[in-house]
């Protein structure tokens, strides 16, 4: 029992922690809000402003974490529920199901992307819709390691050692655009959830990180990648000392840069 005892305290002492913080504004253009997000299992309700202040919470990683961000699309009010619908279908296959062991975590969260994307359709298809769907952008982590999950176009980022890339892969037809001269547009989504599952298969990016102590990470949708440049994120990142501070200068950048889209940001920072 005293040998139990000791391996519990040593397990404590060793547990790495992540400090996250979660900020989510419509905007100046839109006057509706087609973001979500997840926030360790809290996310909002469809019909919502944004958030009027900083989620902040700090988390033990001795069991398994998952933040992720949701960008809606689709006319009138779809958008909203669209990313409503993937945040509560994440919540319900996270609580659901169990994740498989290590070697498995890559089938675990491409099969959530997959179960998220058939929420959204059966929705789409109930409320008549001509279209309805939404992006995802996650961070899974897991004992001393993280899962990046993307379907769309809203980033994962990664701080270390001073610094910044993109650890997701936008699932865009920008090469084909470069290669045809096509200027002028947004680079169209190539997946998002939302898409009939009899004709198109979600086909997720995940890779796998080991993580290091002090290393940041912030999940955006593109009211914060559109609006502020690598380099202005960078140095947040790298100068701002808490989570919280960060995601409130990043939020009040995109605003103030113009603010034409909703505007999320999760920041994450792995401690001992």
């Amino acid at each position: 029992m005293g040998i139990n005892l000791f391996s519990r305290i040593q397990d404590m002492a060793s547990a790495q922690s992540v400090s996250a913080a979660c900020g989510c504004h419509t905007g100046r253009r839109r006057k509706n809000n087609e973001d979500n997000f997840f926030f360790a299992g809290r996310y909002m309700a469809s019909d919502n402003n944004g958030l009027g202040s900083i989620l902040e919470k700090s988390f033990s990683l001795k069991k398994d974490r998952f933040f992720a961000v949701f960008d809606g699309m689709g006319g009138g009010e779809y958008g909203e529920i669209a990313s409503y619908i993937a945040a509560k279908a994440t919540e319900q296959y996270l609580n659901a199901e169990e994740a498989a062991n290590l070697a498995g975590k890559k089938d675990y969260l491409e099969k959530m992307c997959t179960h998220v994307n058939d929420r959204i359709f059966k929705e789409t298809l109930r409320l008549n819709a001509e279209m309805m769907g939404s992006t995802l952008a996650g961070l899974y982590f897991t004992g001393s390691q993280v899962w990046t999950v993307n379907v769309g176009d809203s980033r994962c980022f990664l701080l270390r050692d001073g610094k910044l890339q993109q650890i997701s892969e936008d699932q865009t037809d920008e090469a084909y655009m470069k290669e045809n001269g096509i200027h002028g547009r947004k680079p169209y989504l190539t997946q998002y959830m939302g898409m009939d599952p009899e004709e198109v298969r979600v086909l997720p990016y995940a890779d796998c990180l080991q993580l290091k102590k002090g290393d940041r990470f912030l999940i955006c949708s593109d009211g914060v990648s559109d609006m502020v440049s690598i380099e202005f994120l960078k140095t947040m990142l790298l100068q701002t000392q808490s989570p919280a501070k960060c995601v409130d200068t990043i939020l009040a950048a995109a605003l103030e840069a113009g603010g034409k889209d909703n505007i999320t940001a999760i920041v994450l920072e792995i401690n001992r």
